[in-house]
């Protein structure tokens, strides 16, 4: 073995140590590892399932829900979004606080929630009952204490997800 001068191995580990970092890091990203697509799937399992882009945004203080779009089926609607904090402290966000309207003021009822956590944030899924038949228009509302918002939701621009 030839003399290699510790420096020169010192910088060989630590390339190797950060290029397996990285590579851990990739393996989130790649898209088979994309919860959406699973969630999707389940919701097919209820049969026909129309999808509803929002990409709209709804401040909450310095935070930031933006629901990023709303499934239909005939069992149940969903709601995908993704929430960004501007304070990075440990809060997290309480999905209770969620509430979806119809076009008349009732509840939907909620009936679950999941959420992947993201670095000052979260990406998750909130379940709510059916829509009523011919509901062209829903209100989310984020209501927590003393933090209320709302934001209005036409459903105009449906996609098939079959």
């Amino acid at each position: 073995m030839r003399n290699v001068p510790v420096g020169m191995m010192i910088r060989r580990l630590l390339i190797f140590v950060l290029a397996a970092l990285l590579l851990f890091q990739l393996v989130d990203w790649l898209p088979w590892r994309d919860g959406n697509r699973l969630m999707i799937a389940d919701l097919k399992n209820d049969g026909r399932v129309t999808a509803y882009p929002v990409n709209r945004k709804l401040s909450m203080d310095d935070d930031t829900f933006t629901l990023k779009e709303l499934y239909t089926t005939s069992k149940r609607t969903a709601i995908r979004y993704a929430f960004r904090k501007k304070v990075r402290d440990g809060w997290s966000f309480p999905t209770a606080s969620v509430k979806l309207l119809d076009a008349s003021g009732n509840e939907l009822i909620q009936h679950g929630a999941s959420s992947t956590g993201v670095p000052w944030g979260e990406n998750g899924w909130i379940y709510f009952d059916p829509l009523p038949a011919g509901t062209k228009k829903l209100t989310l509302r984020y209501d927590w204490y003393d933090r209320q918002s709302e934001l209005p939701i036409l459903l105009e621009k449906e996609e098939s997800t079959q």
